[in-house]
């Protein structure tokens, strides 16, 4: 039996208790009035509040390295080729664009593009022309351009814009040819793609930049006027369209007879203007194990 001094010591002990179990519970549930940062100084919880953030800190930049290093493994390595594609060139409103910040004004500023009269001309009467040739609901159901259409797209050279004039192209700047294009694009999609690929994929400027004299000759006077339509076999079946990762499309410097040349095996698909194209740019991997070039032309 216990004395009265001993029985309220044991009830005050056991009302602590109690209330200890009390908080903690209501910590747990999230229900508490009270924090246990409360009870904290300032200093203290500034001290407790910049070790958790650290902590957290820390764990999101682990997890960071390893998805990066997951990712890293993941991802082709950059071939030589690549290397020097990302070094050439210049950097312009790109640079804005993905800073965040780009400038309008600044582009209107900078870049101030001018057709020369005879591209002028050419947006307003040729294109215009081409145009009419075309409605792009008959299109839609017949899968084809008609022969008028076709011969005037020869005849006006729309397929050499890019073409130098000393080879029978016209010579046409950037921005001119992306005028047209636009101009173009308002009328059918179909007619913009059937110009746009012979004036960008397309092997002429290509061919006027680092073909042999051979290839000059006798490509780009066909090209410029049509009797040669090109196209471009890039997309594979396990790469898509991506020119950096061309799975499947494999070429090899071999040497037969005495002849320098490559053996190439690929597959490819959605190619614009393959049915009517008599050139085919390829999109290849080379590679030369034995060293035939030289170093000359990787």
């Amino acid at each position: 039996m216990l004395s009265k001094s001993a029985a309220v010591r044991s009830a005050t002990a056991s009302g602590r208790a109690s209330a200890s179990s009390i908080r903690s519970l209501s910590v747990l549930s999230g229900t508490s009035s009270s924090s246990p940062r409360q009870g904290l100084r300032g200093d203290a919880r500034d001290h407790l509040q910049l070790q958790q953030t650290r902590t957290l800190l820390g764990f999101v930049h682990a997890i960071d390295k390893r998805v990066y290093r997951w990712a890293k493994k993941m991802m082709p390595p950059i071939s030589k080729t690549e290397k020097i594609a990302l070094g050439c060139g210049t950097i312009g409103f790109d640079r804005e664009i993905f800073g965040g910040s780009p400038s309008l004004q600044n582009l209107v500023d900078t870049y101030k593009p001018k057709l020369s009269p005879d591209e002028q001309s050419f947006l307003d009467n040729q294109v215009s022309t081409l145009c009419s040739l075309i409605n792009d609901h008959d299109l839609s159901m017949t899968k084809d351009f008609t022969p008028e259409a076709w011969d005037y797209m020869r005849d006006e050279k729309f397929f050499g814009m890019k073409i130098p004039k000393e080879w029978g192209g016209l010579g046409f700047s950037t921005a001119a040819v992306s005028a047209v294009l636009q101009k173009l694009s308002t009328h059918s999609m179909d007619a913009n793609a059937t110009v746009a690929v012979p004036n960008s994929l397309g092997p002429g400027e290509l061919l006027a930049r680092y073909g042999t004299p051979e290839q000059k000759s006798y490509f780009l006077p066909r090209l410029a006027d049509g009797t040669l339509i090109p196209c471009f076999g890039l997309t594979g079946p396990h790469s898509g369209s991506d020119a950096t990762s061309l799975i499947g499309s494999d070429c090899i410097v071999e040497m037969r007879d005495g002849e320098l040349g490559v053996r190439a095996s690929f597959k490819k698909r959605y190619i614009t203007l393959a049915p009517v194209a008599g050139v085919v740019g390829l999109g290849l991997n080379l590679s030369d194990p034995n060293g035939l070039l030289n170093g000359v032309g990787e």
